[in-house]
């Protein structure tokens, strides 16, 4: 549960410094009174809160732990999910003409420094994660800003994104997404069990790292992204696409265990699996470019 902190009355000293100049700004004769100056809410009269609704989809249908959706990828599998959650930081809307504002996200379990977790699954069925859920984004904007679309980037980012995963503030104290090697988060994870097929996996993170955890680490490839989805956040709901994410890939052939021990893509840059599911999210495996303007794999519901 998050609280605020209410908008303090002027002290004694203070309110009579300033009592002969309300005197004389009022122009009915009559005297300013505590209740003049009293419409300030708990949250800020220039600020109001905000929640961006997320859902999970596989293409029409929403996402459920234990159903098993058919027509998934190249081969139209069919398939079960073990998990679905991804990071996003600097969260913003966007107006009509363009002005970007920033969410000042609330503190909880699921957001913290700027940092937002959204878990889609809930350790039924097939999923191995966790039993809570959350599928949306709180936070506060100004009270005059009218939102036409929400942004975000995916994933952690680099100056939060090598810490000690077992000492760091919820949520990025979850050992199933993190990554062993040079400290890094795991942007997206997405688990799925093919009904014909080995497991397919998609573990999204910076990669070719160098460094230690004294001196620092830095990543050749970021792998972050900005996505931007028109929407009214007051209104609508932003869509997770499964379905989209994983259109271009080959859910069914194993690979050669020689060449390509791991069914799906873990961000490698040599791994043959992992330019087509990059590609939905608008990113590349070997270059820090973007092409946010061609992910399918967010919309508006």
């Amino acid at each position: 549960m998050t609280f605020f902190l209410s908008t303090r009355p002027l002290a004694p000293l203070a309110a009579l410094a300033l009592a002969p100049l309300l005197v004389v700004a009022c122009t009915d004769g009559q005297e300013s009174t505590d209740s003049d100056t009293s419409d300030t809410t708990d949250t800020g009269a220039d600020e109001r809160h905000i929640e961006i609704k997320l859902a999970a989809v596989v293409g029409d249908a929403p996402f459920a732990c234990g159903t098993e959706f058919s027509d998934l990828g190249t081969t139209a599998a069919s398939a079960t999910f073990n998990d679905a959650r991804f990071y996003v930081h600097d969260v913003a809307v966007v107006d009509a003409e363009g002005t970007r504002t920033q969410v000042m996200l609330h503190d909880s379990e699921w957001q913290s420094q700027g940092v937002a977790l959204l878990d889609f699954e809930d350790a039924s069925g097939e999923c191995m994660g966790t039993a809570e859920t959350n599928t949306s984004l709180s936070g506060m904007i100004p009270a005059d800003v009218v939102p036409t679309a929400v942004e975000f980037t995916l994933g952690v980012p680099e100056d939060l994104n090598h810490l000690d995963s077992a000492a760091a503030a919820s949520p990025l104290n979850l050992p199933a997404m993190y990554w062993s090697w040079m400290g890094g988060y795991k942007f997206m994870k997405v688990d799925l069990a093919p009904t014909a097929g080995p497991s397919f996996v998609f573990h999204l993170g910076s990669t070719m790292c160098s460094g230690d955890s004294a001196s620092g680490y830095s990543c050749m490839y970021g792998h972050r992204v900005t996505i931007r989805v028109e929407l009214d956040p007051d209104a609508d709901t932003l869509l997770f696409d499964l379905g989209a994410l994983l259109a271009g890939s080959d859910l069914t052939t194993a690979n050669d265990p020689m060449v390509d021990p791991v069914d799906g893509c873990m961000s490698g840059a040599m791994d043959p699996e992992c330019p087509a599911i990059f590609a939905p999210l608008g990113l590349e495996v070997t270059s820090n470019d973007t092409h946010p303007e061609s992910q399918t794999v967010f919309r508006k519901m």
